[in-house]
């Protein structure tokens, strides 16, 4: 089987299959899926060609949960769960797209939390409270905010639980995102348990890796087993470095290789064009 008529995906709404898992061409759907920790947020771009306009105005609801699972035979799972934001209707020559624009994380925007923490509050049990109010399960590493002194006073949390997110990880230096349906955090300098994921030719590595001065850029094959947080291992003979002043410095040939974490995650396809990519923003 070619690599092409491979590739599998799976399309879901409100949690319900809208196309099944298939392969091959017997649906043209393009997707864009950008899960970033730099920006504590992950959003999906979706397009989906020639619905009749009944199917996609009964099927596709502002605010309705989206889901797509995308891979290989062996790997499929999910790389995106969000809500609908917006739903655009665009025409390119004689195809209709139905593009869905979704923000990662099915439960509503508009939680809010009204707590009182007494004194003494660890902030991992802050955090925890936040995750509860926002209805996601927490993974995070407690070991990562052990020395994190406590709250004397204790803390009060009235309103949105990502705004005190927010300010509790500009505070403690810590990434926090949510990634199908869970609340990932990771304290910095610190990554998701597990070991790292192999990145080389052998296991899909498409082009070659390109060094930076913080990190590394790689694409390889889409793969769902890529988290955020998590760590790759680069292993390539060939690597392009993008570093300044690579005039004066003394590059080792080992330079590039070796292990990341995983700062950025962003999928593509196109299952009537050759894209089906998972490029990764790694920092040492």
């Amino acid at each position: 089987m070619s690599r092409f008529y491979s590739r599998v995906w799976e399309l879901l709404i409100d949690d319900k299959t809208f196309i099944a898992t298939t392969e091959g061409r017997q649906f043209r759907l393009v997707f864009n899926i950008l899960i970033d920790f730099g920006g504590s947020v992950s959003y999906a771009d979706i397009g989906i060609y020639n619905l009749s306009s009944d199917t996609a105005s009964k099927a596709f609801k502002t605010g309705s949960n989206v889901s797509i699972k995308a891979g290989y035979p062996e790997t499929i799972d999910f790389i995106f769960k969000g809500r609908i934001t917006n739903i655009l209707y665009e025409r390119q020559g004689p195809d209709t797209i139905t593009r869905l624009i979704a923000r990662g994380g099915s439960q509503p925007a508009t939680q809010s939390i009204g707590k009182t923490l007494g004194e003494g509050v660890k902030l991992i049990d802050i955090i925890k409270e936040l995750a509860t109010a926002m209805g996601y399960p927490l993974v995070v590493n407690e070991n990562d905010f052990n020395a994190v002194s406590p709250y004397i006073r204790g803390k009060v949390l009235y309103g949105d639980p990502r705004q005190y997110l927010d300010e509790l990880a500009n505070t403690h230096k810590f990434n926090y995102l949510i990634e199908n349906d869970r609340l990932i955090v990771v304290a910095d300098g610190s990554f998701r348990e597990g070991s790292p994921f192999v990145v080389s030719e052998f296991t899909g590595m498409e082009g070659i890796p390109e060094i930076t001065e913080t990190g590394a850029d790689v694409s390889l094959r889409l793969t769902p087993k890529i988290k955020i947080g998590g760590r790759i291992d680069i292993q390539s003979k060939f690597r392009t470095f993008n570093f300044s002043n690579a005039y004066f410095q003394n590059i080792p040939p080992s330079a590039g290789t070796g292990v990341y974490r995983v700062y950025r995650i962003a999928h593509t396809g196109d299952t009537y064009g050759d894209t089906w990519t998972t490029k990764i923003t790694g920092f040492r």
